[in-house]
């Protein structure tokens, strides 16, 4: 099941089908990052500089429903678990271009989607906005899963020990990210983690954390729980590549 919304919506009502396990679409409603000028009818999507129409946004959004609902397809098995909100920011350009797309936050916890719907995010041409000068604006969309695998959110120094392990591996990946980057990991009753998600409020360098992602995924670990999926958030620091890994921590964040 998928749930989208624009960053500032309007208030319109959902809108799906209604079919059980069926797409569901709904508009979240959030405060543009800077006020409005002028606001009518249709309220706007401003961000310092250029201004962006919510209702043509959505629109253009709506028209790319199909490709957003398919990306949950990448999680794979993981569909059994991993389910979350994905909340993206759109960089346009002046002329309506998308320059590029960040996975800001993540409670999903798998890459493959979190690309994809970059992917996507960054073939989408909007409106021109206002004054043709480039902006950004924020859009969160959920993934259900079938919830064939019940999941357990744990944290404790057993998570700290088995994270901390993986900090020179890691690091020889190279730098993430200019920023930290908050990180989920599901590990799968065998001790291997069957899906891994990385978010960072700047640009990501993919390849590395293609790379990341693939080495945690292949390290038992002994957090495993028979029966359960166990769950547990931590961050990656942005300086895991220049400096001994043995004198970063990494932060836990229980999952709210």
């Amino acid at each position: 099941m998928l749930v989208v919304g624009v960053g500032c919506g309007s208030s319109k009502g959902a809108k799906g089908d209604g079919a059980e396990g069926g797409p569901e679409l709904a508009v979240a409603k959030r405060r543009p990052r800077a006020p409005v000028a002028d606001p009518g009818a249709s309220m706007n999507l401003d961000n310092e500089i250029g201004v962006l129409d919510t209702d043509d946004v959505e629109a253009t959004l709506q028209e790319h429903f199909d490709d957003v609902r398919s990306c949950y397809g990448r999680a794979g098995k993981a569909q059994r678990y991993a389910g979350g909100r994905v909340l993206l920011r759109f960089l346009v350009n002046g002329d309506g271009s998308a320059q590029d797309v960040w996975v800001l936050e993540s409670t999903l916890g798998n890459y493959d989607v979190e690309r994809c719907l970059v992917e996507v995010g960054r073939k989408i041409r909007f409106h021109a906005p206002s004054g043709s000068k480039a902006t950004t604006f924020e859009y969160p969309v959920e993934f259900r899963s079938t919830k064939q695998l019940e999941v357990l959110d744990v944290d404790g120094p057993k998570v700290d020990h088995e994270i901390a392990a993986l900090l020179p591996q890691l690091a020889a990946c190279g730098q993430l990210a200019s920023e930290g980057v908050n990180a989920i990991v599901y590990v799968e009753p065998n001790g291997f983690p069957g899906s891994v998600g990385l978010a960072t409020a700047a640009a990501l360098d993919e390849d590395v954390g293609d790379c990341m992602v693939q080495t945690i995924r292949g390290r038992h670990m002994s957090m495993a729980v028979p029966g359960l999926v166990v769950r547990a958030n931590f961050s990656i620091p942005s300086g895991i590549a220049t400096a001994d890994a043995s004198h970063h921590t990494l932060s836990r964040h229980h999952r709210r």
